[in-house]
């Protein structure tokens, strides 16, 4: 990669550098732009040490935010966008017309038998359990920007759709702790609201921030679909079961699946003919039937995006129907946490006509079946049953904690890869630069454990003691005193929703006005070392 002549090298580029020549890799630097689009296909390699030197050295900055690739990442990102929505289109005109002739694009006994299984989970609305399930989430809404306080929320004039507020007001009328605050007007909008966040090097990611009380009431929704979906044993609270899955599929005779754009391509007539109508009904009320971007307004052939707060547990709950109904034996492993899907390999090919069908697209160069070495679910990658995930940096190191963070993530893959030889000089790289940026701050090495508060070295030296006494960097929050009013806010909404801790040590209502990372002496146990 080239160096630039007006400043140092930032010091990711020279560990990219470093990792180069240690886990000899057989080619030249490239340039930003080459380096992003060399592709590894698993195929290629016949042993999983020779695969796991060159997923780590390409892997390491392929998210980096540094990279200069001369790709309008905005432009790229809205092409993305539109191209989804195009697909939803022609799938929603398709299946609209398969309806009405009745000449379905796949066998009709999948279609019902995944009508029934969505049925048998979802259960009939309940709206008593959705009701206690709603609350404020912590991201942008439509009218607030990342960062508002909850107080922001409860406080300001909501912004809402239409559609959605006889929804809102069947759940709060008779909430007595948290009614008080909801007699005022509604700032009615026609649209949520599209930004774009950080992806990868390639393209941003293009989210939704939905009108803050249709995120009020999704939340509850996606709860509620969460909760049924553990009982059919769909565990959409843990990733260790698609990654365990992964791990086995080389001898299991599994494949994993993933989908291209899978939120972006979940069309409005396939969730209409595969949900109750009850069920389809409530979530056509609570979501955005429209996106603003960049000043014009789009009406969208997709039922709902990233953003929406039921999206994520929504497409969980399709994607299984659809593998469910489309694997042929019973006794089959069918296992989604969103987008990524395992199921038998024999079933590779109805499942993956049925999610063609249904409007999706598989991703060919992350999807793995049999006859590959290669797994990978849920960001775990095996090859030959042996852990090759590679460690990614994405931020641009600015401060002492960015460097800590960088080290500690090469220390940790260098051990649970194998590759800690090749792995040091790099670390040695990162100390040696923080040196010369923070000659002021301390420089503390010390036993491995979870977090990421000082230098991790290899066998620390305990010296026949079970705790020390360090000077660590640690996360400081830094609370401010709220007005009666919004601390009023604050307790009536705890009532409302217990599992929510708003309160300093004291137990008084307080808002974070900022979070800084300060050097502090902090004791660490032995039994803290992992």
């Amino acid at each position: 990669m080239r160096k630039s002549t007006q400043q140092a090298e930032p010091v990711e580029r020279q560990v990219l550098d470093v990792l180069r020549r240690t886990l000899d890799v057989p080619s030249p630097a490239p340039d930003d732009l080459s380096y992003l689009k060399t592709s590894l296909d698993p195929g290629s390699f016949s042993d999983y040490a020779s695969y796991k030197r060159h997923i780590v050295y390409y892997s390491f900055l392929r998210k980096w935010k540094g990279l200069n690739t001369g790709i309008d990442l905005e432009k790229a990102t809205f092409d993305s966008w539109r191209a989804a929505e195009m697909q939803c289109f022609r799938t929603n005109r398709r299946l609209e017309s398969e309806a009405s002739a009745s000449q379905w694009g796949v066998a009709p006994s999948i279609i019902l038998d995944a009508q029934r299984k969505i049925a048998q989970i979802l259960g009939r609305v309940n709206l008593k359990r959705i009701a206690t399930l709603c609350g404020h989430a912590g991201g942008a809404t439509f009218d607030l920007k990342k960062g508002s306080t909850l107080g922001d929320k409860v406080l300001s004039t909501p912004t809402i759709t239409l559609k959605c507020i006889p929804v809102y007001e069947a759940f709060v009328p008779d909430d007595d702790a948290f009614g008080v605050f909801q007699g005022r007007d509604y700032n009615i909008v026609r649209s949520n609201r599209c930004v774009m966040v950080p992806k990868n090097s390639k393209i941003h990611r293009m989210i939704s921030a939905e009108p803050t009380l249709n995120v009020f009431v999704q939340q509850g929704i996606g709860k509620y679909i969460r909760e049924r979906l553990l009982q059919f044993g769909v565990n959409l609270n843990d990733q260790g079961i698609n990654q365990m899955l992964a791990f086995r599929a080389l001898v299991d005779g599994l494949t994993t699946l993933d989908l291209s754009m899978a939120s972006d391509t979940l069309s409005t007539n396939l969730v209409k003919l595969l949900l109750p109508m009850d069920w389809f009904e409530l979530l056509d009320r609570v979501r955005s039937h429209r996106s603003t971007y960049a000043g014009r307004t789009y009406l969208n052939s997709k039922f709902s995006s990233m953003g929406n707060s039921f999206t994520f547990e929504l497409e969980s709950l399709i994607f299984y129907a659809l593998c469910w109904a489309s694997a042929e034996s019973d006794q089959g492993v069918v296992s989604v946490y969103g987008d990524d899907i395992v199921c038998d390999s024999r079933d590779f090919a109805r499942v993956s006509e049925t999610l063609n069908w249904a409007g999706f697209s598989i991703n060919a160069e992350k999807s793995y079946t049999t006859g590959s070495l290669y797994f990978e679910s849920c960001g775990k990658h095996f090859f030959q049953l042996e852990d090759v995930t590679p460690a990614y940096q994405k931020d641009v190191c600015k401060t002492p904690a960015d460097f800590i963070r960088l080290h500690n993530r090469l220390f940790r893959m260098g051990r649970r890869l194998g590759l800690v030889k090749e792995v040091e000089p790099a670390l040695s790289a990162v100390v040696l630069e923080y040196r010369k940026r923070f000659s002021r701050q301390p420089l503390i090495h010390g036993p491995v454990v979870e977090d990421d508060g000082h230098f991790l070295v290899q066998n620390f030296d305990w010296r026949n003691r079970d705790r020390i006494k360090i000077c660590r960097l640690v996360r400081v929050l830094d609370l401010k005193a709220v007005s009666h009013t919004r601390e009023d806010a604050y307790y009536s909404y705890k009532l409302r929703r217990p599992d929510i801790s708003m309160l300093c040590p004291r137990g008084y209502a307080k808002e974070m006005s900022d979070e800084v990372h300060k050097f502090r002496f902090v004791n660490i146990w032995r039994s803290a070392e992992v």
